[in-house]
């Protein structure tokens, strides 16, 4: 074989093992991509009040009524991976200092869901509303 033949085989080989690699390269991230596409479009959920579990009511007190103090108080919970409360914050008072405590003292005894990103639990938010009526 001449030293041109040898040449041009070592330079159709390299090129052909460069295409192998590329193809293989390529393979496991278009489906690394497309499944973590399929996953977090279908998986990723808020963080959440546990509805499958029996909550504690407020104690709406008959000197809170007496009183006139009504309202909604939405309160902001942070919810932890493992689904315990890590931190409540009222985030809508319902302008009765007696019952945005009694709902932060409510919601502290209720049970969360964690919130779900790319298919894992994940620290996340949930605003609750309590609604005081007279």
């Amino acid at each position: 074989m001449t030293t041109a033949a040898c040449v041009a085989a070592i330079i159709l080989s390299q090129s052909a093992i460069a295409d192998t690699e590329a193809q293989n390269a390529a393979a496991p991230a278009a489906a690394s991509t497309a499944a973590s596409h399929a996953d977090s479009a279908s998986a990723d959920q808020p963080a959440s009040v546990d509805d499958d579990k029996p909550q504690p009511q407020p104690r709406y007190s008959a000197a809170m009524k007496n009183a006139g103090a009504s309202g909604t108080v939405v309160v902001m919970v942070q919810v932890g991976a493992d689904g315990k409360a890590k931190s409540f914050h009222v985030m809508m008072s319902s302008g009765a200092k007696a019952l945005d405590d009694e709902a932060i003292r409510t919601v502290k005894g209720w049970s969360y869901k964690p919130a779900i990103k790319q298919g894992v639990p994940a620290e996340g938010y949930v605003q609750v509303p309590i609604t005081f009526n007279k």
